[in-house]
């Protein structure tokens, strides 16, 4: 039950609402059969003694009375619905930027964060609702008709609460299953989530390579798994529902026949058996729902825990981390410092990068070149800031990486990798995104030093025109150029460049060359590449083998 209450810290700041929705709306399952019950009496009373007149109160007093109970209920419930969303909305605003922070080195797919934020949050959420009110609804239901009922006869309510403990064993038996299915469709939720992701992000080589039929078979398998566990959690919950009917069956004739011979001894009077029944009926199905309500909480547990999985990832980057510290003192200058660096993923059998020392002037441009997975790009990115680590021993300007937040950090670094991702938007959004409140000239500046102001000029929407999901209305080399655009306009002094002509032609990749080359005297430049060409014109040359310098 760990998840269960860790979920309530985000209800925390709405504890007061939430508490006092959650007895109005579980009051009434005692209130109304309570009401009912008394009610019921009086009139039996006044139509076995031919009382019209107080027949007639007696009904409009109740319908008074339920309206009135039926006012509050509303208000309640409003209140409590209107809680509870604020609360899953502060829980996916949680989730969202944890999975941003931290999903890069840890979620193998995007598929991970979508399922979690779409499907996995909404499950948990219902821990505040469903089965919890109903859990507290029972509970009062339980406490008071138990108190009407033996009053009435205690004999009727030791009869009527071995009937509610039956039940509550009938569905308690159904706990586990219904655990069960729940944490598998939650699991076959999130792996058909991944895989259409991956069908939709690799839909090009699906056509080229005519695995069409693959891809259908995987989403028919997937659906089909979905399919079958929806019958089994199905099946379970109409097994749920029958010992729900035959408890009602149970109920009614343990009250009349029992309470019929209990009226017939004389120990009861018969008006009385309306009202018993009402309670009676309230009480067994509390005490069963209790079985019931234990189960529903399982599949919103299951949620919860997948959820925290991603929560309770540490950032070692605290917000409140001091910018410099006595031992860091920041200068002007963007020297960059590596000191005997070490690097191994999470999860990782061996260290990918190890003893790497490296002094890298300011207003320099330096290529890592090696092999496929000899560490370059892993090195980059660490550098920038992708991956947080306490330990790592890199400095840019005497300020120390361990020592600063990681937005301060980042700060130092514009980073453009292979895939020039550019965002479905227009041309002037996806450059400004490097610079909150670019104004249209900078847009531009950064533009022309990209060498893309010329080429966008000549559309008909020129920098309104859409790029399309994923950049896909425009070229690679335009991709790209638009992305060291966008990283430009950041004014960072390191320019970081990722393989970042790795997928474009020859004389594409020259083109670019050309352009990161002119930038050269104004920024401290970064490139990985595993083309020695495009490395030739670099002041240092560094060659990683393995992890190694």
């Amino acid at each position: 039950m760990t998840y269960f209450y860790k979920m309530f810290r985000f209800m925390r700041p709405y504890a007061l609402r939430y508490a006092i929705s959650q007895i109005i709306y579980s009051s009434q399952g005692f209130a109304f059969p309570f009401v009912l019950s008394v009610f019921a009496g009086s009139i039996m009373a006044a139509v076995a003694n031919g009382d019209r007149d107080a027949v007639f109160r007696s009904g409009i007093m109740l319908a008074v009375m339920l309206g009135a109970f039926i006012v509050v209920f509303l208000v309640g419930v409003y209140v409590n619905i209107v809680t509870i969303e604020r609360a899953a909305m502060d829980m996916k605003r949680e989730l969202f930027r944890k999975f941003v922070r931290t999903g890069l080195e840890d979620a193998s797919h995007s598929g991970e964060g979508i399922a979690a934020i779409n499907t996995d949050a909404n499950t948990a959420s219902g821990v505040f609702e469903g089965p919890l009110m109903q859990l507290m609804y029972s509970i009062i239901a339980i406490i008071g008709a138990t108190v009407v009922v033996f009053s009435a006869d205690w004999k009727l309510g030791f009869a009527v609460v071995a009937v509610g403990v039956v039940s509550f064993f009938m569905q308690h038996r159904f706990t586990e299953p219904l655990a069960r299915v729940g944490k598998e469709q939650l699991e076959a939720n999130a792996d058909s989530l991944k895989a259409l992701s991956n069908t939709f992000s690799g839909a090009m080589a699906i056509r080229a390579y005519n695995m069409q039929p693959q891809a259908f078979l995987t989403f028919d398998k997937e659906n089909l798994r979905m399919k079958k566990l929806d019958i089994r959690r199905g099946l379970i919950r109409m097994g749920q529902r029958l010992f729900g009917t035959v408890e009602g069956w149970l109920t009614l004739a343990v009250v009349f026949g029992f309470g019929g011979w209990l009226v017939a001894m004389g120990q009861m009077e018969f008006h009385s058996l309306a009202s018993v029944y009402i309670m009676a009926a309230t009480l067994t199905n509390a005490i069963g729902s209790l079985g019931a309500n234990y189960a529903g909480l399982q599949p919103p547990i299951e949620g919860a825990k997948r959820i925290f999985a991603i929560l309770d990832r540490r950032e070692t980057h605290e917000s409140d981390k001091k910018l410099i510290t006595p031992n860091s003192t920041k200068s002007d200058s963007y020297h960059l410092s590596i000191n005997d660096f070490t690097f191994q993923y999470r999860d990782a059998p061996s260290p990918t990068l190890h003893g790497i020392t490296l002094e890298i002037p300011e207003n320099r441009m330096v290529a890592f070149v090696g092999a496929s997975g000899s560490g370059k790009s892993t090195l980059l990115k660490t550098i920038v800031g992708m991956y947080e680590r306490d330990y790592l021993n890199i400095s840019v300007g005497g300020q120390a990486f361990a020592e600063t937040p990681i937005e301060e950090w980042r700060k130092n670094f514009a980073y453009v990798d292979q895939s020039g991702k550019l965002f479905d938007m227009t041309i002037r959004e996806n450059i400004a995104l490097g610079c909150a409140g670019a104004s249209d000239d900078d847009i531009i500046a950064a533009a022309k030093q990209a060498a893309i102001h010329d080429f966008i000029e000549t559309l008909e929407n020129g920098y309104s025109t859409p790029c399309g999901e994923k950049g896909a209305s425009l070229s690679g080399g335009q991709r790209q150029r638009i992305a060291i655009a966008r990283a430009l306009i950041k004014k960072a002094q390191v320019l970081v460049f990722d393989e970042a002509t790795s997928a474009l032609d020859a004389e594409t990749e020259g083109q670019i060359m050309e352009t990161i080359h002119a930038l050269r005297k104004d920024y401290t430049i970064l490139i990985a590449t595993h083309n020695l060409e495009s490395a030739k014109t670099a002041d240092t040359v560094i060659t990683l083998v393995d992890g190694s310098v």
